[in-house]
């Protein structure tokens, strides 16, 4: 093994073991699936190997994260590391087009206005940021191109999306064309998942700096988000209310329409009875159904009506969602496994087309020189390989163990309560909150609950008598989750739902959660997506139960207890409130290394836990 470079003194206890299997998978040119807990430094395991190999062999590390939040460690380590050897690193954090615009009306549109609307200002040369960036004329190139050489000169190992935008603004030049600049004379880039996995994106981000998967190492954050979220990208659908704002805009134009009413006939004549159901591509085509325009003419129109509302009024298009959406229901090339499904909810309708496979796009990892997937929840790595399509043969699956002090948490099993769907009444929902209560009075300190759903929470709490309960709502704003955050640091129960923002993503890197409970289990409601999906992958892999439907349940309940213990000083109680956790195709999945107890009374534990 070559000599690796590490921008700390000391390597932490496990992490030698990542860094070496890291180093070894590169070298190899293999893939490497890494289940590290929290606290085990994985951004440094990975990426100094990465880095130490990329620079020998002329390669270049991509470092994909979830969260633009979350590029600010990556671009850390790469900084740390050119300052301490003098290495010739430049990293770039690259962001999407849209989060980095600077224009004072363009910056505030949703995701299709903005990108229209976009297009089109450069299209006509209307784009004074893009002008400075890129230029129009050459005469313009040549002005963007000294402006540039500028940046670079003062640029060093890295600076961050921030900073770019600021200095954009300084110069009134587009942040993003310089950012893909920067990516193009980079070896570093830090970015999202969808910039690598999407393929329309990757192949341009690929063309435009002109890098190579094959002369790439790829690392990928908080993994056991990956094949989700790509489905999610992959996914399109409408609605009733869309539909009724769509019909707004056309008659703000001057135009006469009634999609929304035509929408509501065909979904109400399809269901009949029933709240849903799954439907062809073709079955929907008499609900937009025109004889002077096909679907796909129809589709081009929207865009134009949508390009010509935005002009008008600067607000956003749901002409150019329905576009978009439409296009995506009509796209024959796109070859992704699928269901389509219609679905009432209330007295609106809804209609979706869900990608069931993300391998299509993931898969395209294996084309990469080495890929290095890792997540604290990433168990188990089989489900993992399989789904995002990596290669078998290249794969090699490791675990590791925590880096914590074993006495600085307790893990309980709470026997005698469950939000299992058939044991689901007033009682229960009784039971547990005065079960929480104790648990809250004996906790010195700040206690978090993640509830598998907000019906269960919204169920519970009003049962509950401990105060102030600080209740995560749905939709809440960042601004408002970041007020609830600030309160809990100084007072009151953290409510929160599994899978959502609080119990991914936040660092509770003030010692905040005392105790964590883990209340339920958040599996998906069964419904016709959930059972399409358990029957794809049981077709695939012969693991459809496991795979689609019992396995990402249970990692949301992993990932929620392990916001309690953020670094090795931390204490924490954590407490899974569900008989299931105990039964043998649940238990598996809870971390292995670490020692639980099962108990129907957790408060002699608890007590006995901070008396220590």
């Amino acid at each position: 093994m070559s000599p690796v470079y590490f921008r700390h003194e000391q390597v932490r206890k496990e992490q030698d073991a990542l860094i070496r299997d890291a180093y070894e998978a590169i070298e190899g040119g293999k893939h490497l699936l890494a289940h590290a807990p929290t606290g085990l430094g994985k951004s440094d395991a990975l990426l100094s190997p990465a880095i130490s190999h990329a620079l020998e062999h002329n390669e270049t590390v991509f470092f994909l994260t979830p969260k633009i939040s979350q590029h600010k460690i990556a671009l850390s380590v790469a900084k740390g590391l050119a300052e301490k050897y003098e290495l010739p690193i430049r990293a770039v954090d690259l962001i999407g087009r849209r989060y980095a615009c600077i224009d004072p009306v363009l910056s505030d549109a949703d995701h299709e206005s903005f990108y229209t609307t976009c297009e089109r200002k450069r299209k006509k040369e209307q784009c004074q940021f893009y002008k400075n960036a890129k230029g129009f004329s050459r005469l313009e190139e040549a002005k963007a191109d000294l402006l540039f050489k500028k940046v670079i000169n003062g640029y060093g190992s890295g600076k961050s999306h921030e900073e770019m935008i600021t200095l954009g603004k300084e110069k009134e030049a587009c942040p993003y064309e310089w950012l893909m600049k920067l990516a193009s004379v980079s070896n570093i880039i830090i970015a999202d998942y969808f910039h690598m996995m999407l393929p329309q994106i990757r192949d341009i981000l690929l063309l435009k700096t002109k890098k190579k998967m094959s002369n790439s190492i790829i690392i990928v954050d908080e993994a056991h988000n990956l094949s989700k979220r790509v489905r999610d990208q992959l996914s399109t659908s409408t609605n009733t209310v869309l539909l009724r704002k769509l019909d707004k805009e056309y008659h703000f134009l001057g135009l006469k329409t009634n999609f929304e009413s035509k929408f509501n006939r065909w979904a109400q004549e399809e269901l009949g009875k029933s709240d849903e159901k799954v439907i062809s591509q073709e079955s929907f085509l008499p609900a937009i159904s025109n004889s002077e325009f096909s679907p796909l003419e129809l589709a081009d129109q929207l865009l134009q009506a949508g390009t010509t509302f935005i002009e008008a009024t600067g607000k956003k298009s749901y002409c150019l969602r329905f576009s978009s959406f439409l296009e995506r229901w009509l796209d024959e090339k796109d070859k992704t496994p699928s269901v389509r499904i219609l679905r009432r909810k209330g007295q609106y309708y809804y209609l979706s087309k869900k990608a069931l496979d993300p391998s299509g796009a993931t898969s395209k990892l294996n084309e990469a020189h080495s890929a290095l997937l890792t997540s604290g929840t990433l168990l188990p790595l089989e489900m993992h390989r399989d789904i995002l399509g990596l290669d078998p043969k290249r794969t090699v699956m490791k675990q590791y163990a925590s880096p914590f002090p074993e006495e600085n948490r307790m893990n309980i099993l709470l026997e005698g309560f469950t939000t299992k769907y058939s044991h689901r009444d007033p009682e229960q929902y009784k039971k547990m909150a005065e079960m929480l209560d104790r648990i809250i009075s004996s906790t010195p300190g700040g206690t978090a609950l993640f509830f598998p759903s907000y019906v269960v929470m919204n169920a519970i709490l009003p049962f509950m008598k401990s105060s102030p309960l600080l209740v995560q709502r749905e939709k809440m704003k960042p601004s408002e989750i970041g007020e609830l955050l600030k309160e809990f640091r100084t007072r009151g129960t953290l409510c929160g739902v599994q899978g959502g923002s609080l119990s991914e993503g936040v660092d509770y890197a003030h010692e905040e959660i005392k105790t964590a409970v883990i209340v339920g289990i958040a599996l998906e409601e069964m419904n016709l997506e959930v059972e399409a999906l358990i029957e794809y992958y049981d077709a695939k892999f012969g693991r459809g139960w496991d795979y689609g439907y019992l396995y990402p349940g249970v990692i949301k309940a992993v990932q929620s207890a392990g916001r309690a213990i953020r670094k090795e000083s931390d204490r924490a109680a954590l407490i899974y409130m569900d008989d299931r956790f105990r039964w043998k195709n649940y238990r598996p999945l809870l971390p292995k290394e670490e020692r639980f107890i099962s108990t129907s009374d957790p408060i002699p534990y608890i007590e006995n836990f901070w008396k220590k």
